[in-house]
């Protein structure tokens, strides 16, 4: 067998699915760990699992062609325009092939240990994988580069530059002159908010994406009744949107998604520049619930308790749990803590006032007038929301504190 005949079988059995999706999680793995703006939001993460499997199939169907013309895939095209737009800096983009480039070397050298004994074999292999995986990956390079310098162009020239730097900057914590950053906008963040992100299918022809997201964002902000609609792309497949609403939104997302392959995700309704982030990080977190199970409307305050127990949303989704569901009982004085003590020893025995007497040395009546006293404070009986409750107390119970909470980003 030659070295042509060797890599004409490799690829066919490296095309099938499952191997693919291998080599796609091997190399993400790597590229992820090793240049963690990526990993930023499920945007990134998207898109940049959609250029390594096409880089993938691409390298698997030429890598025993005559001749062999490399051509860099649209998504790989798309994960470019995704780091420009998010005004991540070159580098980024070179980081990431550096690392690909490492894994895929490291992958074929140790694929090749096993399974090939000839020496001269396993060298004739090496030397034209090497050859044309270099050709490959130095053209998809040179290709991207550009792509990257004109959209930063585009975007530093226009008036689209100062929205996202302004957006980019609220997000980011940064202090804003709000009445400047709402007219600078053209959307007041002086009201309440509520977030969603779009996404669209990646079947769905990119001639179409920009259309089916704006008339999706269009619709929904018609649904909620906003009285103001900010959008800012985050990838060339996603929109970051927020509607102004003078009261709580209503529940019409759903109805609103008339593109079947256009997703969203929302946050929950926020006041102010606090609110603006706030909706938007729940609308983040949602996107990453709905990357694992897709749907068409995926909702924060219905996988809130998912989301935190995964780590999605980070101290500020625990702190505004607790200032949510507990309110007043979130004191620091001794009665309260002590109060939320006692609430939170019932609820893990099961509501059984006995049990958490003998737990705590009272008797069950100081037990069930605590927790009345600890309902009173909340305005509403545990049983309303008992897993949110139980679950503020026991991030309560471990910290002491609200403030001890440690920062940690979503």
């Amino acid at each position: 067998m030659d070295a042509t005949t060797w890599l004409d079988d490799y690829a066919r059995r490296m095309r099938r699915p499952e191997r693919l999706e291998d080599l796609v999680r091997m190399a993400d793995d790597r590229i992820l760990a090793a240049v963690p703006e990526l990993s930023a939001d499920e945007t990134f993460r998207h898109d940049l699992h959609a250029s390594t499997r096409a880089h993938w199939r691409g390298l698997f169907a030429g890598l025993s062609r005559e001749p062999f013309e490399p051509r860099p895939p649209a998504e790989a095209i798309d994960l470019a325009r995704t780091i420009a737009g998010r005004g991540l800096d070159l580098a980024v983009l070179l980081a990431s092939y550096r690392v690909g480039q490492r894994a895929v070397w490291q992958h074929i050298t140790a694929y090749l240990d096993e399974r090939i004994d000839d020496v001269a074999l396993r060298s004739a292999v090496l030397v034209r994988f090497w050859d044309r995986t270099s050709l490959w990956l130095d053209t998809t390079v040179e290709a991207l580069v550009g792509t990257y310098t004109r959209e930063r162009e585009q975007l530093q020239r226009g008036f689209l530059a100062i929205r996202l730097e302004t957006v980019h900057d609220i997000l980011d914590g940064v202090a804003v002159d709000v009445d400047a950053a709402s007219n600078t906008l053209g959307y007041p963040l002086h009201h309440q908010h509520t977030a969603w992100v779009l996404w669209a299918d990646d079947d769905l022809p990119a001639a179409d994406v920009q259309r089916a997201l704006e008339h999706t964002a269009a619709a929904v902000a018609a649904g909620i009744g906003a009285g103001g609609r900010l959008t800012v792309p985050s990838g060339a497949r996603t929109l970051w949107c927020w509607s102004s609403t003078p009261g709580r939104a209503a529940a019409v997302i759903p109805d609103a998604l008339s593109h079947a392959r256009v997703h969203a995700a929302t946050g929950t309704p926020a006041p102010g520049v606090a609110g603006f982030r706030r909706s938007h990080r729940e609308a983040l977190a949602a996107q990453t619930v709905a990357a694992a199970v897709p749907r068409p409307v995926t909702a924060y305050r219905d996988v809130e308790l998912a989301c935190l127990a995964t780590g999605l949303g980070g101290s500020p989704a625990a702190r505004e749990l607790i200032r949510r569901e507990l309110g007043p009982l979130a004191a620091d004085d001794e009665p309260t803590v002590l109060l939320r003590g006692t609430l939170l020893r019932y609820l893990t025995l099961g509501g059984d006032a006995r049990r958490a007497g003998e737990r705590l040395s009272v008797h069950p009546n100081t037990v069930r007038y605590r927790v009345r006293r600890a309902e009173e404070l909340l305005g509403r009986p545990v049983a309303d929301r008992r897993a949110y409750i139980e679950l503020a107390l026991h991030i309560l119970d471990a910290y002491g504190s609200v403030a001890a909470i440690p920062d940690r980003p979503g």
